[in-house]
């Protein structure tokens, strides 16, 4: 353009001359001085000068304003958002298979490569949280197979005050909220039964499902988590994993629902033998049925010097499972322990 300006003026000023040699001249002239006047208006903008908003003030707050709460809103909820929607493949589909109370699973349609077993409280048939397994609330990963788990049916003595006199799933039976009947009674002895049950059906699931005893994960609540920490004390392998959601720490060795400030020989051995094993507990401060104390204080007695003991503690919830605030956290120490 800047060319065609110079050819422009120099054509002007040349037939200006003649203009004033030859007066016959005037309306080339005239046409020249045109496309001068035409081409400095087009070039009065230079092209690097910002264009002005045409909006007014007012119109411009009201672009701006929303503009920048959604910009707000994405720094602030993206990034979480991300963090808890990593991957939409993490939720699988599954096939059902209910075999009676006491036992069910869910299996990937799509395949699996660990097993997860979940042992249930008391009252609580197989299938009880299977909506909750197969929501995005789950915190076990994609590609599990899950066994449930509950103890057979028998009666509970806390129930009568309600009632309830008829036999309920359960482990073993007891007295009050937490609190096992007669250590070296009966009901004791329908614990050392149920963990018997427990460690056969890990080995009889181990078996049929071709994997290793790492590949299996053990979690449970309420009474289910009590029995996770009994067989954790127990195993006769080293599993995967061990969660306990809202149980306590029981053990023949250890007594039921009590801290032994003294161990013996025997105990520190035990407890030096699982030294190693992933651990991860969870309560509520107001939890009523397993009292929040009981269960926090013999884990920071026996489990503090573990390798991998993963203690969570929060509020505002009474004696409930699938509503814990802590999901994500244990699918985070899930996948870990995993290698996902």
């Amino acid at each position: 353009m800047k060319d065609a300006q110079s050819v422009t003026v120099q054509f002007a000023s040349e037939n200006t001359k003649s203009f004033r040699n030859n007066q016959k001249l005037p309306s080339i002239n005239n046409r020249a001085k045109e496309n001068v006047k035409e081409d400095c208006i087009i070039k009065e903008e230079p092209e690097n000068k910002p264009s002005r908003c045409p909006c007014s003030n007012k119109q411009l707050l009201i672009i701006m304003i929303p503009s920048a709460v959604v910009a707000l809103f994405m720094i602030i909820f993206l990034p979480i958002y991300l963090t808890n929607n990593d991957d939409e493949e993490e939720f699988d589909e599954f096939e059902e298979k209910i075999v009676d109370y006491n036992f069910a699973t869910l299996t990937p349609k799509n395949g699996y490569n660990n097993i997860y077993i979940h042992l249930g409280g008391i009252s609580e048939v197989a299938n009880r949280y299977f909506d909750f397994f197969k929501s995005k609330s789950t915190y076990v990963p994609k590609k599990t197979k899950l066994y449930f788990l509950t103890g057979e049916a028998r009666i509970m003595n806390y129930m009568e005050q309600w009632g309830v006199t008829t036999p309920v799933p359960g482990w073993f039976n007891v007295d009050q909220y937490g609190v096992l009947i007669g250590e070296s009674g009966h009901e004791f002895d329908q614990a050392k039964e149920s963990l018997t049950y427990i460690l056969d059906k890990i080995d009889e699931i181990k078996s049929n499902e071709h994997v290793s005893y790492n590949q299996i994960y053990l979690g449970g609540f309420s009474q289910g988590g009590i029995m996770v920490n009994y067989v954790l004390l127990n195993s006769r392998h080293e599993l995967g994993g061990y969660m306990a959601f809202s149980g306590y720490i029981l053990d023949h060795r250890f007594y039921a629902n009590t801290v032994v400030e003294n161990l013996n020989d025997e105990q520190k051995a035990v407890l030096e033998s699982k030294k190693h094993y992933h651990i991860l507990a969870a309560h509520s401060f107001n939890d009523k049925n397993v009292p929040y104390m009981n269960s926090i204080e013999a884990y920071c007695k026996y489990f503090k010097e573990y390798t991998d003991f993963k203690l969570y503690s929060f509020g505002n919830l009474e004696h409930y499972f699938a509503e814990q605030p802590i999901h994500q956290e244990a699918r985070a120490w899930l996948k870990k322990s995993m290698g996902k």
